[in-house]
């Protein structure tokens, strides 16, 4: 069946000499994965190997066929087209970030329209946007929701939030326990737009626990999910 559909690139993985194996996440079609023939030698082609970084926006036209295995990409299309996010250093370690979180999370080929044009916006939004340090809070967050085990909102006049319940409550001293002030910033993320999200005050070691936080909360509540390797790199982006 031949479809056309939005695109995101996930992540890709190098295949022989000349051969990409690229990860997208599709509007119509979901998680699906192409195999691009010498993508890495041509320069005359349909399809580029610049069109495969992490984070790029497609338009696809694929002859999908849906039996499980590799598809193939018969045109692309950079659309739209990226200012800063693969240039600036800030940016470009965000897009590595959520390359490796996304690859972890989008596993299904079930396709979820209200997702992908979350994702495709806030990813507009990182491109344009000048203050870029509590971008990656705010999205994990934002994708507690999408995956399913985002925070108890209803419970939020509690003062501590429980990692393993996804509810606000008065246990402070228990184990799995953000504290008042980390509590109190996740409820300051969760009721703020992305174009508010600067005004969200934090030194960097404020920051750092924050962002260690969530992404604890993603492990327990995802057991597949590991640390993404370039979260060290993230956490050093930022000095205030």
């Amino acid at each position: 069946m031949l479809t056309r559909t939005p695109a995101i690139v996930l992540s890709t993985v190098k295949y022989s000499e000349a051969d990409l194996i690229a990860r997208l996440y599709t509007r119509e079609l979901g998680r699906q994965s192409y195999m691009l023939k010498g993508v890495r030698k041509s320069r005359k082609g349909k399809l580029r190997i610049s069109y495969f970084q992490p984070l790029i926006q497609l338009e696809i036209e694929t002859q999908h066929k849906g039996k499980g295995s590799l598809e193939y990409i018969k045109e692309a299309h950079v659309t739209p087209v990226y200012d800063a996010i693969h240039t600036d250093i800030i940016k470009s370690s965000v897009v590595l970030f959520f390359s490796e979180v996304l690859t972890q999370l989008l596993t299904e080929q079930q396709p979820d329209g209200d997702l992908y044009d979350y994702l495709s916006s806030i990813f507009q939004f990182l491109d344009q946007t000048d203050t870029v340090a509590n971008f990656s809070i705010k999205t994990l967050l934002d994708l507690s929701f999408h995956m399913g085990f985002q925070p108890d909102m209803e419970t939020s006049n509690f003062p501590y939030f429980n990692l393993v319940d996804g509810t606000f409550d008065n246990n402070g001293m228990l184990p799995h326990h953000a504290t008042i002030e980390e509590s109190s910033l996740i409820k300051k993320f969760l009721g703020t737009n992305f174009a508010e999200i600067n005004k969200i005050k934090m030194n960097r070691e404020e920051r750092n626990n924050l962002l260690n936080l969530v992404i604890d909360y993603f492990q327990i509540h995802l057991h597949v999910f590991k640390k993404p390797t370039s979260l060290t790199i993230l956490k050093q982006l930022f000095d205030s």
